[in-house]
């Protein structure tokens, strides 16, 4: 017999990781990249299985996409890092990005944006434990050094 315990959906540690993505997208520059997965999962060529990943990327005033997927989420190569025009706060599935499976959000919210995360891993895939994950920052590279006054 299984202990109830062992079943639970550890709310506390979903809610923890949550908090812990709020702060680790806090005050991020312009093309900081997020990404969260399976902490074993090794990608292969000839990979077919699903594996579920989540990739946030910070554009300008403080707007983050969030893209949400069950293959492995390539960096895109954005061409315009404006946040002007984007639609906030409504969840997109438009196939505009071809290994984005499951949608995309642009938000100013980053309550709404951890919630998001932790909800596709626990909610969806079964992930017993926010242990069972792992995650990336990428800076931006800066093309000059900063010049003195």
């Amino acid at each position: 017999m299984v202990d109830e315990s062992e079943q639970s959906s550890n709310v506390d540690q979903w809610s923890d990781m949550a908090a812990w993505i709020v702060e680790s997208l806090a005050d991020k520059p312009v093309g900081f990249l997020f990404e969260m997965g399976p902490g074993d999962y090794v990608y292969t060529d000839d990979d077919e299985d699903d594996v579920v990943c989540v990739q946030v990327q910070m554009l300008s005033d403080g707007v983050m996409m969030l893209r949400r997927s069950r293959s492995v989420l390539g960096r895109l190569l954005i061409a315009d890092y404006s946040s002007v025009k984007l639609p906030l706060d409504k969840w997109l599935f438009n196939d505009h990005f071809e290994d984005c499976t499951d949608g995309y959000l642009f938000s100013r919210d980053l309550q709404l944006v951890a919630d998001t995360c932790v909800t596709w891993f626990r909610e969806n895939w079964g992930v017993r434990s926010p242990d069972d994950l792992g995650c990336e920052y990428s800076y931006p590279d800066e093309l000059l050094p900063p010049m003195g006054d």
